[in-house]
């Protein structure tokens, strides 16, 4: 029996339909895959080199072994468990470490992170612009930044949380209900936790983003509903008011230094000619997906949401009271957000494709990078293992000699003996409304390790040798005759000096 012109069709219609589905199953498949690949530098290494990451891996570590008898952290330590925000990555840290060691968690942590910042950004986009979809594998080429390299894990984890909250409202506003509603609460709570800037980043991206509604009634609804949805995370924010101790100054970065921080933080790597490679293939995306393109279509929408975000990154002052850097925190997320602008047609496949070839080129390059700096850590791995269990532990480390702080993570290295030798020392970070661990020990300390560079002014070595067991120093040796006056080296190879002090 002949086919019918309706039954031809419906079976040309199913075939295209199957087509489709798998297609798009291919891509998501590819653009999994691509996210994933950028765990690969942390597979490389044992322990990132990341400025700050020691330090907050061995909070986490005294928050977990607390109580611990075979430790002495009760002593001089205390944990601090409030609704502050930035405690996320301490929670999931110290849950961790219930089935794994405390660097398998960090490292887990770290890999989580990188990975969800694209994958939230896919969300996003399918939310936001469907027709931007295409844009996402860009997501993974700017999944690194300088503030990933100094170590800033709660901020690095907020990125990802900050989209998944934007994503959660669009796909909860086009058809509310209860689940969306408890989905977005969950996602709003989940970006406050990571970290305040990156909650409020989601909060002015949506605030911005209710503004281009037109005037009516809806909009106004709209406007309840969402302030409804961000009260009681502002409210705790008001309760913690986390960093805003000392002194009320605001201090500002100058207009010019924030337009090259846009660009630098957000491509800087180990080579710079891989550097620049990255920077033309940037360029050349740009070019592929506005010149001459006749399928191109800008979302006046997301266009306008993305300049007023710009004019807010450039309002904000750099410092207020004990916090710094607030401004460059938006930097990431005002990278990301032009992709829901544009949708570029067939030439999405085009851009795909270069951002397959650029991630991969950023992976090498953050891999190699991370290869070369920690080949200075077996010393002071070595180093470590000299020190006694449950130690008292004075570090005093100068970058002076080193310009770029990619090359200075050995800063808080010491930070590993508190997780393999249960070593002591006030030089953890303790920032009331932020970290969830207070230190009661109140031992001399010198300024100068948190300049990273210390002045002419050595510190009282006497003092020194009456409150700790050992004492760390990377770097310049200028304070030598002093720490000999009270201690003597145990491991030597330079820049690394560990002494232990005379009894």
């Amino acid at each position: 029996m002949a086919r019918t012109k309706d039954g031809a069709s419906t079976s040309a219609n199913s075939e295209l339909a199957n087509f489709e589905m798998k297609s798009r199953a291919c891509w998501i498949a590819l653009f999994v895959l691509l996210s994933l690949a950028l765990a690969v530098p942390f597979l490389c290494v044992d322990e990132p080199p990341l400025l700050d990451y020691p330090n907050h891996l061995a909070r986490a570590f005294v928050l977990a072994h607390l109580h611990d008898p075979a430790y002495h952290f009760s002593a001089v330590y205390r944990a601090d468990w409030r609704p502050y925000p930035y405690v996320l990555w301490d929670a999931a840290a110290v849950a961790l470490q219930r089935v794994v060691s405390a660097e398998i968690a960090g490292k887990l942590l770290l890999i989580f992170s990188t990975v969800l910042l694209p994958i939230s950004v896919a969300w996003f986009l399918w939310q936001a612009n469907r027709e931007s979809i295409g844009m996402a594998p860009m997501a993974c080429v700017l999944a690194y930044n300088t503030l990933f390299f100094w170590g800033f894990t709660a901020y690095h984890l907020s990125i990802g949380c900050c989209f998944l909250m934007v994503g959660a409202w669009l796909w909860y506003r086009r058809s509310p209900s209860m689940l969306r509603a408890g989905v977005f609460l969950a996602s709003s709570f989940a970006a406050y936790f990571a970290h305040l800037l990156g909650f409020a980043a989601s909060a002015f991206i949506l605030v911005f983003y209710v503004l281009t509604e037109r005037p009516t009634e809806k909009k106004l609804r709209e406007w309840l509903r969402l302030a409804a949805f961000l009260a009681p995370p502002a409210l705790l924010f008001l309760w913690a008011r986390p960093g805003l101790g000392g002194p009320k100054r605001l201090a500002w970065r100058p207009f010019a230094d924030r337009l090259r921080e846009v660009y630098e933080l957000t491509t800087q790597d180990y080579d710079i000619d891989l550097n620049r490679i990255l920077i033309a293939g940037l360029v050349a995306c740009f070019l592929i997906a506005v010149v001459r393109n006749r399928e191109l279509k800008v979302s006046r929408r997301w266009l306008i949401v993305t300049v007023a975000f710009f004019v807010i990154y450039l309002l904000l002052p750099f410092g207020w009271g004990a916090s710094s850097d607030l401004d460059v925190r938006f930097v990431a997320p005002l990278c990301l957000l032009p992709l829901a602008v544009l949708q570029v047609g067939k030439r999405a496949k085009w851009i795909a494709a270069l951002a397959v070839a650029l991630t991969l080129l950023r992976v090498y390059n953050v891999a190699t990078g991370f290869r070369a700096e920690t080949a200075r850590n077996a010393a002071m791995n070595h180093g470590i293992e000299q020190i006694a269990r449950n130690a008292r532990v004075f570090p005093v480390v100068d970058t002076c000699k080193d310009e770029d702080p990619l090359d200075y993570y050995y800063v808080h290295y010491w930070a590993y003996a508190v997780i393999r030798r249960g070593a002591i020392s006030p030089y953890l970070f303790d920032i009331p409304g932020q970290t969830p661990m207070r230190i009661t020990w109140e031992p001399y300390t010198a300024e100068g390790y948190w300049e990273h560079c210390y002045s002419e002014e050595e510190p009282d070595w006497q003092q020194v040798a009456g409150d700790y067991d050992y004492i760390w120093t990377y770097g310049d040796q200028r304070f030598t005759q002093g720490i000999r006056g009270v201690a003597d080296p145990v491991f030597e190879e330079k820049p690394l000096v560990v002494y232990r002090v005379r009894r």
